[in-house]
């Protein structure tokens, strides 16, 4: 899976690898969640794509937005 998120002390921490992230490796430092969700929107990634990464590490990911 190219967008990668791994749970940290309640942040998340992403690895974005290509296509996605504009086609440029990218890897966050722990973030809140909506600034991760933000910052992976503003690389281009698509909403669906973050979705599905969210989901795989934290099914309940959206609760907490």
């Amino acid at each position: 899976m190219p967008i990668v998120v791994t749970s940290v002390g309640g942040l998340y921490q992403v690895e974005v690898t290509p296509p996605h992230g504009g086609g440029r490796r990218w890897r966050s430092e722990p973030l809140e969640l909506r600034v991760l969700i933000d910052a992976l929107v503003e690389r281009g990634c698509h909403p669906t794509d973050i979705g599905d990464a969210l989901f795989a590490v934290d099914p309940g990911w959206e609760s907490r937005l």
